[in-house]
């Protein structure tokens, strides 16, 4: 499993309008899992975590798929005029999954 972060500072008062620009269309079947998240202290400072259910290897081949790069390209576009800055961004694979005990 594998998870992509990022963090962005959106435009004052552009929550609901980054939120709809930024779902995905399509929703790729290896996206499992979004969660977005607002700064409490600065509100327009905006996390999302996305879980996809592939590994490293078939990640790096869905970068190269030219219609997941057009879809991509598209949602970025879309986001762009509600973001102020990317603050992060980056990859991970998942190297545990912690629950509380039973």
């Amino acid at each position: 499993m594998m998870c992509a972060v990022t963090i962005r500072s959106i435009k004052p008062g552009a929550y609901g309008s980054f939120r709809q620009a930024w779902e995905p269309d399509p929703w790729p079947p290896q996206l499992q899992r979004v969660v977005v998240s607002r700064n409490a202290e600065e509100p327009e400072q905006i996390l999302t975590v996305s879980y996809f259910d592939v590994g490293p290897d078939d990640l790096e081949a869905a970068r190269d798929d030219i219609m997941i790069l057009e879809v991509e390209e598209a949602r970025l576009h879309r986001i762009a005029e509600h973001v102020e800055r990317v603050v992060f961004k980056g990859i991970f694979e998942i190297a545990e999954e912690i629950e509380p005990p039973h």
